[in-house]
């Protein structure tokens, strides 16, 4: 019971670890293990399940992982408390009789004896939660119900549509400002997929992974392609760093193989190891003009290797790239500069860039507008200020 005790203890913390960090669909089974598949009990469920014991010795609690659609049937535990702590992922709990119960990382639910119920996955995501068993007495019984009908199932909402139902009217507001009164005062500048575009390199930008998985799928439909995706995140390692951009790496490839999109996708790399510092140069000329002809070799020459770098890595890697132009993706450095503040001397260049490309001071105060969002209004207003800086330059 001692050492029962203290996995319990352990899970209900990395739970609520989980609970503040990690708060995603996608399951990371160096985790939680996944174990194996739940053949025993698999007429009881719908879709497939994985079981994995973490104290089997001595009965103890059982992780149990749910693929997206996935539940139990109905069903009742006699004479016994069931306890479910989410780790993982994002599910239901339905409770015959009362209103279900989003199952996110660190949620607890103790289930009464007696009480039919049943417990899965979101119908797009994963979920795993740690069973045990407690206040058993003597006759203790699982009676297993009629399946839980795609009817009944399907009229809950998917993971990312969860906070329609746990703060309704505060998501209704934001989603008139958003997708309203916002997209109104931009439309006669941007096109429904340019402003997709832009969203994404926004949340890049400010960190928005879960806003992010949420609007992924949506500029999809709006006409966004897998490969403007890619791109979009790998040109942002040049403006965020690794570190930062692949938690959007790996969603987007969750998202894009869940649409049954095949990976990798065509290359789109233009260049060599040998002629990126040329190319990459004559893309720095492109964006800013003839002056960018020797940068790379310019700077003190303790530093002078970042300028280099510039050249042959940020430019030389990424702007040479197939799959968006040289106007979209100053456009969309724009994005990342904006969205993640503190870079407002770069941000200043990136606006004259845009300008040389072509995207003028409507545009971008349009695209700045359309963002404010996702943003705020202290990084949205720093970059209008930027902009305005740069016009009185001029």
């Amino acid at each position: 019971m001692r050492i029962i005790t203290t996995v319990i203890a352990l899970l209900l913390a990395v739970a609520h670890i989980n609970a503040q960090e990690n708060m995603k669909e996608n399951v990371d089974f160096n985790v939680w293990p996944k174990g194996e598949l739940n053949t025993a009990y698999a007429q009881y469920f719908i879709g497939n399940s994985y079981l994995a014991p973490l104290d089997a010795e001595n009965g103890g609690p059982v992780n149990v992982t749910f693929e997206p659609r996935c539940r139990n049937n109905w069903h009742i535990h006699h004479k016994s408390v069931q306890v479910l702590v989410c780790v993982a992922g994002c599910g239901w709990y339905v409770e015959e009789g009362k209103k279900p119960v989003v199952l996110r990382p660190g949620v607890v639910v103790a289930i009464p004896a007696e009480a039919k119920h049943w417990h899965g996955a979101a119908k797009d995501s994963w979920m795993q939660h740690i069973t045990y068993m407690t206040k058993v007495e003597e006759g203790a019984s699982n009676e297993w119900l009629e399946p839980v009908t795609d009817a009944d199932y399907d009229k809950l909402p998917a993971s990312g549509e969860m906070l329609s139902v746990a703060d309704g009217e505060y998501m209704q507001r934001f989603n008139d400002f958003a997708f309203g009164e916002v997209v109104d005062q931009v439309k006669t500048r941007l096109d429904d997929h340019t402003r997709y575009i832009c969203y994404l390199a926004t949340l890049l930008g400010c960190q928005g992974i879960d806003e992010y998985r949420a609007l992924l799928p949506e500029a999809l439909n709006k006409g966004v392609t897998p490969v403007e995706v890619k791109e979009i995140v790998y040109q942002a390692t040049a403006y965020l760093g690794m570190g930062r951009v692949r938690p959007f790496l790996t969603a987007t490839n969750e998202i894009l193989t869940a649409r049954g999109i095949a990976l990798p996708l065509a290359s789109q790399q233009t260049t060599t190891m040998e002629n990126r510092r040329e190319a990459g140069t004559e893309a720095q000329v492109g964006c800013f003009g003839d002056g960018m002809r020797d940068f790379w070799k310019s700077g003190p020459e303790d530093s002078r290797h970042i300028n280099k770098w510039l050249a042959d890595n940020c430019f030389g890697d990424y702007y040479t790239r197939t799959g968006l132009d040289l106007k979209m993706r100053e456009l969309i450095t724009f994005c990342f500069l904006a969205a993640q503040g503190g870079c407002e001397p770069q941000l200043k260049g990136h606006i004259a860039g845009n300008y040389h490309v072509g995207n003028d001071k409507d545009m971008l105060i349009a695209v700045i507008s359309s963002n404010l969002p996702f943003i705020g209004y202290p990084r949205t207003l720093n970059a209008l200020s930027c902009i305005r800086s740069v016009e009185s330059d001029k």
